[in-house]
């Protein structure tokens, strides 16, 4: 069991070897040493919260297969809520997503984009935005790939999404359909977006992106 403590630490918990062995490389090619300790623990429901809450670590990643559900995301955000949680599944199934979202997650990374993106959704977290995977964003976005572009300073890429739709003037339900999210997920990034841009109502949101995307 491990024993280290810090701001800094990232809980693989049931992740491949394989896996843990590319994040920590990566740690260490990449980071300053220290910056982060990626720690892997082989742990069930019940070891977990404890080991959690002893541990307070900064991340922890969560492998859906074998975590006990989304009711293990519910509990750790609960006896935790400064931990960012983020899940790691390997399907880009769009039910998936939002649900995992809607359980309190903070961040989804493909099993592929693990080694690769994974202090990308650590730094998103720190900033209190969600994180989405490439692979799992460009299943997502599908025919509407055309909307991407340069992503915003302080967005999440389904930030970056949502508010290009908006701009658009798709309803939530439609952004919802468009993006495979739930329409309380979307409601809850337009609510995200109209604090960062100090408006007040949606209509103010879609005038101001509008404005501004057009300048950009």
């Amino acid at each position: 069991m491990p024993d280290c403590v810090g701001d800094h630490i990232i809980l693989l918990a049931d992740v491949h070897p394989l896996i843990v062995e590319d994040c920590r490389l990566h740690a260490q090619t990449t980071y300053d040493h220290g910056e982060y300790e990626v720690v892997a623990v082989t742990a069930a429901e019940c070891t977990l919260l404890p080991l959690v809450e002893r541990l307070q670590p900064h991340f922890v990643l969560l492998d859906l297969l074998h975590a006990s559900g989304l009711h293990t995301i519910r509990r750790l955000t609960s006896a935790n809520p400064s931990c960012g949680i983020a899940v790691m599944i390997g399907a880009r199934n769009q039910d998936s997503v939002a649900a995992v979202f809607s359980s309190g997650a903070s961040s989804i990374l493909h099993r592929t984009d693990v080694p690769a993106e994974l202090f990308d959704a650590v730094r998103a977290v720190s900033a209190g935005r969600r994180f989405l995977s490439s692979t799992i964003l460009s299943k997502a976005v599908g025919s509407e790939s055309e909307v991407k572009q340069p992503r915003r300073e302080g967005l999440s890429s389904v930030d970056e999404l949502v508010l290009r739709l908006t701009s658009r003037g798709y309803p939530s339900s439609r952004i919802a359909d468009t993006l495979g999210l739930s329409v309380g997920t979307v409601r809850l990034s337009i609510a995200f977006l109209k604090q960062m841009y100090r408006v007040r109502t949606k209509r103010e949101l879609k005038a101001y992106t509008t404005e501004t995307l057009c300048e950009s």
